[in-house]
């Protein structure tokens, strides 16, 4: 699949774009997905600093010190082989990345953020993801090693399901629903804002307010949580390049909406 949005005219300032969620739903904030990140350090109640179950794709090893709030922003930081060489790091890592998870999970609902990509060869990204011994299944809304040239104005989001309980795949052989969106402007540029409407019957992706792809939702029931980050992914070509480190992946805010039907005690195992 793939679409393209070079017949989007923006006259607005992208600063002043706000996407609130669609209509046919009754949506009710969800605050321990929403941070406006307005703080001078990262909200310890609703996230994690680094993934505590990851350490993160060889040779880029996640670390707490590469995430900082200031001046109303959350910064993603990659630091380059010297001064991540500075850290105590494991055998195999050369470089460090940030990357914070959400503490709760939700199960359906509208998701967004307002974001500047970051220009370097990793992966900037901002997606939904679970697992356990029962079901593993994942969205992404951002996933794009924007400073590539061949990346750096599109986006991709998929999803993918790995397991549950009428479907056994594995990390290699799994269910995919890859997409290519075409963009008329780099997306290490400016701040967009990158939304995410999940339902039981169908899924849709928005990028600043415009729907840019829908489909049915066939296998995604499952409470997730919500991840944001900066990685190596080989199915990029994403490895680090220290001539484009450090470097920062910014966001503005991130700000979740459920439907008032779905307030309802999630399991977390």
């Amino acid at each position: 699949m793939r679409t393209t949005l070079l017949s989007i005219l923006f006259i607005c300032f992208s600063q002043l774009i706000f996407a609130d969620p669609p209509e046919g739903t009754n949506w009710v904030p969800y605050l321990p997905m929403t941070d406006e990140f307005n703080e001078t350090s990262l909200d310890t109640d609703k996230w994690y600093e680094t993934n505590p179950g990851w350490t993160g794709r060889k040779p880029v090893l996640f670390h707490k010190e590469c995430i900082t709030v200031s001046d109303g922003l959350l910064h993603v930081h990659a630091f380059d082989s010297k001064r991540s060489a500075k850290y105590d790091l494991p055998e195999g890592y050369t470089h460090m990345s940030g990357f914070i998870v959400s503490k709760e999970l939700a199960r359906f609902g509208y998701f967004e953020a307002r974001a500047k990509l970051m220009n370097s060869t990793l992966v900037s990204g901002f997606w939904l993801n679970h697992g356990n011994k029962e079901e593993w299944s994942e969205i992404t809304i951002v996933e794009v090693p924007a400073g590539i040239k061949k990346y750096e104005s599109v986006l991709q989001p998929n999803v993918h399901y790995f397991y549950g309980p009428h479907y056994k795949g594995t990390v290699d052989n799994h269910l995919v629903e890859p997409s290519v969106i075409d963009l008329p402007y780099k997306t290490t540029d400016d701040f967009h804002v990158y939304g995410f409407e999940w339902t039981p019957t169908h899924m849709r992706w928005y990028i600043d307010g415009e729907l840019v792809r829908e489909s049915k939702n066939r296998h995604y029931f499952q409470p997730l949580k919500m991840n944001i980050n900066v990685e190596s992914n080989p199915y990029f070509g994403a490895a680090p390049e220290d001539s484009m480190l450090p470097a920062v992946y910014e966001v503005d805010w991130v700000r979740s909406w459920r439907p008032a039907n779905e307030f309802v005690p999630l399991d977390q195992e």
